[in-house]
């Protein structure tokens, strides 16, 4: 796979997770407003995302296997980089998603 897949894969699943969300806060959540159900929908992916980098970065910082210093600052600044967009790309898509499912409920 290319970086673009990635990327594009990484879209897709924020959109279809967000308008995903919405559906199922509508039948949960019935008396929350449509935008609470948005924001709250378009919001779970990128927590996960930074949650996830977040652990990571501490895994790499807090492992002692050899590795030079500059190797460690290394990852941690490509966790944190990539984590970072991925988090960024879910929360544009979330709301994307969130925001196109919200339209056609109309509640």
């Amino acid at each position: 796979m290319t970086y673009w897949s990635f990327i594009l894969f990484g879209f897709a699943t924020a959109v279809l997770m967000g308008a995903a969300l919405v559906s199922l806060l509508t039948t949960v959540k019935p008396e929350w407003s449509i935008r609470r159900r948005q924001l709250t929908a378009a919001l779970v992916l990128p927590a996960i995302t930074a949650g996830m980098t977040l652990l990571g970065i501490v895994i790499v910082w807090t492992s002692n296997r050899g590795q030079s210093g500059h190797m460690v600052d290394l990852a941690l600044a490509a966790l944190a980089r990539i984590g970072g967009g991925f988090t960024l790309l879910a929360l544009v898509g979330g709301f994307i998603g969130a925001a196109v499912a919200g339209k056609g409920r109309g509640k």
